[in-house]
């Protein structure tokens, strides 16, 4: 079953985390665009919750780079 070798919520993490752009790493990530496109492409859109989630910057940093608080 698949259950059975799926990766744990840590190790998806663990996987971001150690993201830095190798060629190796961005061809992965192209499969995975493919791949979540063909599932739904809805979650690949500019307005989905993910996504803008994801793109939220923390206060501290935000007010950090923005001294205007914008």
């Amino acid at each position: 079953m698949i259950q059975d070798h799926r990766i744990t919520f840590q190790t998806w993490l663990d996987a971001w985390y150690w993201y830095r752009g190798a060629p190796h790493q961005q061809d992965a990530i192209a499969k995975l665009y493919v791949a979540i496109w063909e599932a739904d492409p809805c979650l690949l859109s500019e307005h989905s919750e993910w996504f803008q989630r994801y793109r939220d910057r923390d206060k501290l940093l935000h007010s950090f780079m923005h001294p205007d608080g914008q």
